[in-house]
């Protein structure tokens, strides 16, 4: 069985572990990037553990208050729980959460070739506003994506959170979705 909790600084050898596992040498976080975001940034991180408490999956949202919206840094999950609905419990815990926070919205990266990603995005009501070209390096665009929060007619619904921690089937890819600031 599987749980979400909060990280710690006491994670930061699993997360390290995780974030280079999951992503290339050139977009990976290292260990004092996390160690900041851990014990001095603003915001929070999500942990997927399994039974033995093995990391094997996180989402990193920071605060930004000049914006009023929430940053999603990164979002990653070990390949052998992938497709399972993961992501999307932790995407549905930050939105939820947001909401109750009165955030005015949540921003995230992701990469132009990542299909279920983006599929998930937008199902969740995320929607587009800016094309980031070589991003995540030469060649390689993405896309700024936003989900406007508590405004059904800006966002043309709500996203459908409904049983989210039932049978999903959404893709959980591990695809940075870094802040460029």
């Amino acid at each position: 069985m599987l749980t979400v909790r909060e990280a710690s600084l006491d994670d930061l050898g699993a997360i390290a572990r995780l974030e280079h596992y999951c992503f290339a040498p050139d977009l990976a976080f290292g260990r004092r990037r996390w160690r900041y975001l851990l014990a001095q940034a603003k915001g929070r991180t999500l942990l997927v553990l399994d039974e033995r408490k093995q990391l094997m999956g996180y989402l990193c949202a920071l605060e930004h208050k000049g914006w009023d919206r929430l940053v999603i840094q990164t979002l990653a999950i070990r390949w052998t729980i992938r497709r399972q609905g993961w992501a999307r419990r932790l995407l549905a815990q930050v939105i939820q959460d947001a909401r109750k926070a009165n955030w005015g919205a949540i921003r995230l990266e992701v990469d132009n070739t990542n299909e279920g990603a983006l599929a998930l995005y937008q199902q969740l009501g995320f929607q587009f506003q800016q094309h980031l070209t070589n991003y995540y390096g030469d060649g390689q665009h993405g896309q700024r994506l936003v989900l406007r929060l508590g405004r059904d007619d800006i966002v043309g619904r709500q996203p459908h959170l409904d049983g989210v921690s039932h049978h999903l089937n959404a893709s959980a890819n591990a695809i940075p979705l870094r802040d460029n600031a």
